[in-house]
């Protein structure tokens, strides 16, 4: 029930108070529609709670629940045409709406929302219990497969005894701790539970007690501890027994016994509402522990990663599929009793169809039971040939995985249904798509820190939950330059949320035949199509269908077809979408002028191929992010930007080339803009570029900044004006002067001005990373060495008139100190402590220092992680005397023109602990 409500009523009535509340609400009436539509979602939100995990099977009442999806998606566009309208006259001080039909429009839906919250409290009731503890039947530990019959997964079972079994060379394998907790892990019909049963099976006698628990539903530890106690005396609890009773009796039945125990099919505590009632059942382990004789073993099966982790498991064993001739022995076997199938016909057909089952062992046992039950080859041979359609059980084992998801993760991964398979995900750009469809509020999360609860915080936090409930994997690096992450989906599981979510998302690839085969529900709000089939979608499906999609993803061709044009005619049609994704369509290299008419988009990503961006882009007022693919291969090439991007207020990503950033003026409107952003400042003489003071209210910026340009600035007050300090989710920031005067390069004096600047750029303390570069004063400013307490990184490069290095030994969290082109610097010293030392700094670079005459002494411990020395092009070095007290084994690199020699290297070189190369 939950699914059908999402965040979206709660962002409208804030959204619908908000336009109410302008003084700019012209229409007759319309103040008082809309106090009157913010009760009536009031009241259907709480009679039919958004986070609700009750499930709907009545038709009548799923129809009614889809008739309300259908009016609050109405409401949304409504509402987003008043704030269009109300923006409008912010803009031109002209009282005028130009939109007739919007009153008309929100006289209607009020009067539809009126009438479904009359019947909102019929469809509560009746409902079952809002729970997640969904019906599922036990399991028990004798084994289905017999030794002989036990197909794939040998060196996983190898591994998993070695683990159990007592070991000749005692409490280690192969010179490793024995784990006390190990989690075999996989997806759905993977076979988890056979091979725990195995393992059972053959740990008789080699323990002195075996235990078998399952553990679904056991999310205390009461619940949990009841089920070993069950296990270990043979029968229920005596009377209330509460958890004391129980920890003691048990306590007395484990003390002297090396013991065996399995936690079978452990689920996610999904109801918990915060991380210590979550993991309550841990509790009853640490009891096990502390009790059973040293040698015990706890084994459990999981689907999630997050449960692994919940009950501190030291070792994970994956299930991902057995090989295709292991899955053909095991459904032969299952079928007839032997590994081969004496109808050739019927074994060449299973040949090529196995694949499909993707290394499922559930999937072969019930497709061995089917075959089992017929009797004709020509029946044998129409199951499978549609193989996937006698998959039941296993789809329902994968459904359940889905149910149990609470509704916001179902809302957000059934989304990812509209991609292909074996699709490579990555998360930041399926969070911004998220984002945009209105599935994520900006409230607390669980994995959010320090109090930051942004959209962005909050929907990577939801794709990290899916990833711990192992519905995500990540991609296995292939190497290569890019170095994004990425992620992908099991076949099988997305192939159940596919049909899962056939009323909300349909895919549509292949030719344009494809079209013509593929019917498109009135209820499907999410669409991907491959290229070559967009203009058989506009011919074959009506615009009344096309104009309520809320998403709308161009896929590349399956084949070398030609790509339909992306052209006007085709973006009138989708009027409604919040995401239109043309990265696939490479053929488009000029944006049609009706994309003003998508007023509702959110998200808008393009093809590296663009060269042109449209005037009429910056009329999209509720963009949230716009992409360009091939910036991070460095090959998207636009040869005009829109003048006017800063009407782009609610503009949070700009994934397109630095290069464009700096160049849109007025850049200070766009107050949500996130990051990486490259500032460019400018004097007040030029027109393009930024002034530092537009940076004031840029408070949400996060990731990397970067300030080009500072010799513009010219004074401390200007710099100031940026309020560098207030953007704490800024992690990178990097400042940048022009090119020096070549009359000034060298002997000139040192600039004055700028060190007034660069003090007035004082950043935030939770700064991880700094980079300065050519910056022209001579001295650091005062912040640097004691208010960056979580700075790990210190680039300083081309600083020529800086006369010493910054004293640094205060910073706690310093690991990387790279310094470059300091012309000025003689001498390293002690005073660049200060009254600190250098706890964590692990590397030292010195580069192309041509005064620098030696690196004096330090004080005894300055350095304790210091490991690497970086010397490169320091002509008149000659001392590493402030090396002596290093603790760490170091490693020592010279490389071009030096006065050092091997002779006059610190002691701790010629111990053979530390060891130097010279280039």
């Amino acid at each position: 029930m939950g699914w059908f409500l999402s965040p979206h009523i709660t962002e409208l009535m804030r959204v619908a108070r908000d336009c109410a509340a302008t003084n700019f609400m012209v229409h007759r009436g319309s103040k008082k529609k809309l106090e009157k539509l913010v009760q009536d979602l009031e009241e259907i939100k709480r009679l039919l709670d958004p986070a609700s995990t009750t499930f709907v099977n009545n038709q009548s009442k799923l129809d009614r629940l889809w008739q309300l999806k259908e009016d609050i998606h109405e409401v949304e566009e409504i509402l987003d045409l008043f704030q269009l309208e109300i923006h409008d006259v912010q803009s031109t001080g002209i009282y005028i709406f130009k939109n007739k039909k919007v009153s008309g429009q929100l006289v209607k839906v009020v009067k539809t929302i009126g009438e479904t919250r009359e019947k909102a409290r019929d469809l509560q009731q009746g409902a079952p219990s809002s729970s997640l503890i969904l019906a599922r039947p036990e399991t028990g530990h004798n084994p289905v497969m017999n030794k002989g019959s036990f197909f794939g997964y040998h060196d996983k079972y190898d591994q998993l005894v070695k683990m159990l079994w007592p070991q000749p060379i005692g409490n280690k394998v192969e010179g490793k701790k024995i784990p006390l907790v190990i989690a075999i892990l996989g997806h759905a019909g993977m076979g988890k539970t056979e091979l725990a049963r195995q393992a059972y099976r053959d740990a008789k006698g080699k323990f002195d007690r075996r235990i078998w628990v399952h553990a679904y539903g056991k999310n205390t530890e009461s619940d949990l501890l009841k089920e070993i106690w069950k296990s270990v005396a043979g029968r229920e609890p005596v009377g209330e027994m509460n958890v004391t009773c129980l920890q003691r009796e048990l306590e007395k039945l484990l003390a002297p016994q090396r013991c065996l125990l399995v936690l079978d099919d452990v689920w996610n505590h999904e109801s918990a509402t915060h991380e210590v009632e979550r993991k309550h059942a841990w509790q009853a382990l640490d009891l096990f522990t502390r009790c059973a004789q040293d040698g015990s073993r706890i084994v459990m099966t999981t689907r999630a990663k997050i449960c692994s982790a919940t009950f501190k498991a030291d070792a994970i064993i994956f299930l991902d599929g057995i090989k295709d001739k292991e899955m053909t022995f095991l459904l032969n076997h299952t079928a007839n009793g032997t590994t081969e199938n004496s109808d050739q016909g019927v074994q060449e057909r299973i040949d090529r169809q196995v694949p499909k089952l993707k290394g499922s062992p559930l999937a072969a046992v019930e497709i061995g039971e089917d075959l089992k039950k017929k009797t004709t080859s020509k029946e044998k041979c129409d199951i499978i040939d549609d193989i996937e359609s006698h998959l039941g059980t296993v789809y329902q084992d994968h459904l359940f995985t889905y149910r149990h998801l609470p509704p916001h993760l179902q809302r957000c991964f059934q989304f990812c249904s509209i991609f292909p398979y074996n699709w490579r995900f990555e998360p930041g750009k399926l969070s911004k798509m998220w984002m945009a469809l209105g599935f994520v509020e900006e409230k607390a999360h669980p994995r959010v820190g320090n109090g930051v609860s942004s959209m962005e915080d909050v929907a990577r936090g939801y794709f990290d939950d899916l990833v711990d409930r192992s519905l995500f994997q990540l991609e296995q690096s292939k190497g290569g330059g890019d170095k994004q992450a990425r992620y992908v989906i099991h076949e099988q599981t997305h192939w159940m949320i596919r049909l899962v979510s056939a009323n909300n998302c349909i895919s549509i690839s292949g030719d344009s035949t494809s079209v013509a085969k593929t019917s498109i529900p009135a209820t499907v709000r999410h669409l991907s199509v491959a290229s070559n089939c967009l203009d058989e979608l506009r011919k074959k499906h009506p615009s009344w269908v096309l104009n309520k999609l809320r998403t709308l993803l161009v896929l590349k061709n399956d084949d070398d077809s030609k790509s339909s044009t992306v052209d006007k005619g085709i973006l009138k049609l989708f009027k409604g979408v919040r995401v239109l994704d043309l990265t696939a369509a490479t053929d488009l290299t000029h944006l049609p002028g009706t994309i003003h008419n998508l007023k509702h988009v959110r998200y808008l990503g393009l093809p590296s191929t663009m060269r042109n961006l449209c005037d009429e882009v910056t009329e999209l007022l509720f963009l949230q992010t716009f992409s360009l693919d091939g910036k991070k291969q460095n090959t998207c090439r636009l040869q005009r930007f829109p003048k006017h991007m800063n009407r782009l207020v609610n503009m949070r990503h700009l994934d397109i080339d630095m290069e464009c950033i700096a160049n849109i003026s007025g850049i200070g409107r766009m107050a949500k803009l996130q990051g990486p952003i490259e500032f460019k400042a400018v004097r007040a003489s030029e027109k393009e570029g930024h002034a530092v003071s537009e940076l004031e209210g840029m408070d949400s910026l996060r990731g990397t900044l970067s300030i080009k340009g500072l010799d513009a600035v010219p004074s401390k007050e200007e710099a100031t004006k940026a309020r560098l300090e207030q953007k704490s989710a800024v992690k990178v920031l990097k400042l940048e002067w022009g090119p020096p005067d070549p009359r000034r390069v060298n002997g000139g004096p040192a600039d004055s001005d700028a060190v007034a600047v660069l003090e007035g750029l004082q950043p935030h303390r939770g700064l991880h990373e700094l980079r300065i570069t050519r910056y022209p004063g001579a001295t650091s400013p005062s912040w640097l060495g004691v208010k960056m307490e979580r700075l790990t990184s210190l680039y300083l490069r081309n600083c020529r008139k800086l006369n010493a290095l910054p004293v640094l030994g205060e910073l706690p969290c310093l690991e990387l100190l790279d310094v470059k082109e300091l012309s000025c610097v003689e001498r390293i010293e002690g005073g660049f402590c200060g009254a600190g030392m250098f706890p964590k700094l692990k590397k030292v670079v010195l580069d192309d220092m041509p005064r620098l005459l030696s690196w004096g002494d330090m004080p005894k411990l300055a350095l304790p992680e210091l490991a690497e020395v970086n010397i490169v092009d320091c002509p008149r070095l000659s001392s590493l005397s402030g090396l002596e007290h290093c603790v760490c084994p170091l490693s020592l690199r010279v490389k071009g023109l030096t006065a050092i020699t091997p002779e006059n290297l610190p002691a701790i070189f010629s111990t053979g602990v530390s060891s130097y190369k010279f280039h």
